[in-house]
């Protein structure tokens, strides 16, 4: 994983509003927030969070995320193979997990976009020329 390139994550402090996550998640797109006591992760807040619990009820725009943040959330190490990670994301249906061990000035995190990108990278050809749909078929070559 730790080959992989990533972005720096968003982080927020535990006492940060809600407001203020939803205005992180609008503008930098990172599909998810790290959130911190001091520097020790506790909890993560993602696009789907907002969903399953702010839609539907009404949350007061000072609410702490500490309150709404799934707390402890699984993490995986920078040494663990790429393998561990498309695991964890199909098994637990996460697109984003914290890297273990992250202080809040190094916080790191992988999504499954990094991991998108990083095997495109490697296999271009095979992954560009895919057909858009796994089951099709093509009757033809595509081009001019």
């Amino acid at each position: 994983i730790r080959e992989i390139p990533r972005d720096t994550p968003c982080t927020v402090s535990v006492e940060t509003p809600i407001s203020e996550v939803y205005r992180l998640l609008d503008e930098e797109r990172p599909g998810a927030v790290l959130v911190f006591d001091g520097e020790e992760l506790v909890g993560i807040f993602t696009d789907r969070d907002i969903l399953r619990r702010t839609a539907l009820e009404s949350v007061d725009p000072a609410t702490p995320i500490r309150q709404l943040m799934t707390a402890g959330p699984v993490t995986l190490d920078a040494g663990d193979p790429l393998a561990d990670a498309i695991a964890a994301m199909t098994r637990r249906k996460h697109r984003n997990i914290p890297l273990a061990g992250s202080l809040r000035s190094q916080a790191a995190m992988v999504s499954s976009r990094d991991v998108l990108r990083f095997i495109a990278g490697h296999f271009p050809e095979a992954v560009l020329n895919l057909p858009p749909r796994l089951n099709q078929r093509l009757t033809r070559p595509e081009g001019g």
